[in-house]
């Protein structure tokens, strides 16, 4: 039988690039696999820490716009906000320090009613309050209310929080800890869990604040905090839905009492309604005292159902109020106008709430560009004793919220 012939050695090297080839693949999978399953298992991480956040940003939310109702909050301030735990309890503390314009500790969760919210490392959240914004403090809240924080992105020069667009507050992830933290031995401080880089300080209650993660000159992470922003827009004009509706419902009861008409607004230049609310606890109604108006703000003292929140918080002074000549009580001021409309719509009135005061406004104004955006609605007090019939719903643009009644 003749003899089979073996392997050339040019078979041989095939045969043999073709395994180094196969092997060269496998481990470029196995490589690619890791990757993969290492940049999900981060991201899953990152979605962890956000998610937990976010449940505390909403719930700061909705304990803020609750108060001064008698079958929930217990402070005359919707817009409020909790102190910041600093025992670790999860209970906010009945005041907090006003000296930096800022106080900052623990998530006060029990306070919030809500879980032990936690970062994805196991962490309790963080928190920082705007000092306009803490319970006790006696000044009213109402749209013309600024935040204090400024908030710097991750470059370090980038600011988050345009002058004049300062932040209510802000929740802070602390991460795992950096090499000068230690978290065992500690009594729970703020630097072994927030984080510090000339001149930015997360650990500190007057800032600078900085979102993470932040590198070095060497490329080490220097600050690993993330961070979810409460802004003064997004508080205020939670609060404002509250203020519109107490305010429709209050102009509804005198309605019924007064054959259908509405009253007449207080002016938009008067001086009580101008100045600011620095307690509470003082009687500084907005009203229209025999006012023959129909632009204006709205009159706080016509209106005798409204809360008493929202009378101790000024929120018709920054109300914006029009009405339509047919439908007020008295019609007799040369601007009042039977045309009034939204987009052509004809109405009996319209309330415009003008949101937190973006970046150039100055409040309190007679005039309503600090306080509207839309050109077809910041033309509504162009003089003490006229005004433009015509309203549009906010654009895009805008903060304003609109409310009106055919």
């Amino acid at each position: 039988m003749p003899k089979r012939p073996g392997l050339g050695i040019r078979a041989q090297r095939g045969a043999a690039l073709l395994l180094a080839l196969l092997v060269a693949l496998m481990l470029s999978l196995a490589s690619l696999f890791k990757t993969t399953s290492t940049a999900a298992a981060r991201l899953a991480r990152e979605r962890a820490t956000e998610q937990a956040m976010a449940q505390a940003k909403a719930a700061l939310i909705a304990w803020s716009v609750v108060q001064g109702d008698l079958g929930g909050g217990i402070y005359d301030r919707p817009g409020s906000l909790p102190c910041p735990d600093q025992g670790g309890t999860g209970t906010a503390p009945g005041s907090c320090s006003s000296g930096t314009g800022t106080s900052l500790g623990r998530l006060p969760w029990k306070t919030l009613g809500i879980d032990d919210l936690r970062d994805a490392d196991g962490e309790r959240l963080w928190y920082a309050l705007s000092n306009n914004f803490r319970v006790t403090h006696s000044a009213a809240i109402n749209s013309d209310t600024r935040g204090q924080i400024q908030l710097y992105a991750a470059d370090g020069t980038t600011l988050l929080s345009p002058a004049g667009e300062e932040l209510a507050a802000i929740i802070f992830a602390a991460g795992p800890p950096l090499a000068a933290q230690d978290r065992v031995a500690g009594p729970g401080l703020a630097a072994d869990y927030l984080d510090a880089a000339l001149p930015w300080n997360n650990a500190s209650a007057p800032g600078p604040f900085i979102s993470g993660p932040l590198r070095n000159a060497q490329g080490d992470i220097a600050i690993n905090d993330r961070v979810i922003t409460l802004s003064t827009r997004e508080l205020i004009g939670a609060v404002e839905k509250r203020a519109l509706s107490e305010a429709q419902s209050a102009l509804a009861a005198f309605a019924l009492a007064n054959a259908a008409s509405y009253p007449n607004p207080a002016r938009s230049n008067d001086a009580i309604c101008l100045s600011t609310i620095s307690n509470i606890k003082s009687n500084n109604t907005c009203a229209n005292v025999g006012s023959d108006a129909c632009f204006g703000r709205l009159p706080e003292n016509a209106l005798g159902t409204l809360a008493p929140w929202f009378l101790r918080n000024g929120w018709g002074r920054v109300l914006i109020y029009a009405v339509n000549k047919n439908s007020v009580v008295d019609p007799g001021a040369a601007e009042c106008s039977t045309a009034l409309n939204v987009d052509g719509v004809a109405k009996s009135y319209v309330l415009l709430a003008p949101g937190s005061a973006k970046s150039g406004q100055l409040r309190p104004s007679p005039s309503l560009d600090d306080y509207l955006e839309d050109a077809a609605n910041s033309d509504a007090w162009a003089s003490p004793l006229s005004g433009s019939a015509t309203f549009a719903k906010p654009s895009a643009a805008s903060n304003d919220q609109l409310r009106s009644q055919p």
